[in-house]
């Protein structure tokens, strides 16, 4: 299981508090702890922004050496969020594969959830604007309809 992440904030003031918001459900419902070097994390968390130019291309740039990282079998999961993920959405996964979440900002409050779908191999894109808090889940079909 995942032990540490690794958060990069690019961009605005209200970032920086999702980053906040963020680190506590990593450490407080997750038990992951922060570490500075990305490159031994187990969770990659690059939080966004489209305020500043590039911010796509810094973020492709960014997200580089992690994917490639998990294309030689590392566990770990990069997670995108913030204004860009809430854009691009899956526009990001079609660029780059590698990545497991992509979440708006107003999904900040159910990082664990996602992660956990994560965990159980889903590749989660959560950037629905109209964001439903009751449920996320997703059923599981078990048993094809019968028709008698």
């Amino acid at each position: 299981g995942a032990k540490s992440y690794h958060i990069s904030t690019t961009g605005c003031q209200m970032n920086v508090a999702d980053t906040e918001r963020l680190e506590g459900i990593l450490q407080n419902q997750l038990g992951l702890e922060s570490i500075s070097t990305a490159s031994k994390a187990d969770v990659i968390l690059l939080n966004t922004c489209t305020i500043r130019d590039h911010a796509e291309s810094k973020l492709y740039d960014a997200l580089g050496p992690h994917a490639a990282r998990k294309r030689k079998g590392e566990q770990l999961a990069i997670v995108v969020s913030g204004c860009v993920a809430q854009q691009e959405g899956e526009a990001l996964l079609k660029r780059i594969p590698e990545i497991d979440l992509v979440m708006g900002p107003q999904y900040t409050s159910r990082l664990a959830d996602l992660l956990e779908d994560v965990s159980r191999g889903h590749q989660v894109v959560a950037t629905d604007p109209s964001l439903i808090h009751e449920d996320l889940s997703r059923p599981i079909r078990g048993h094809p309809v019968r028709a008698w």
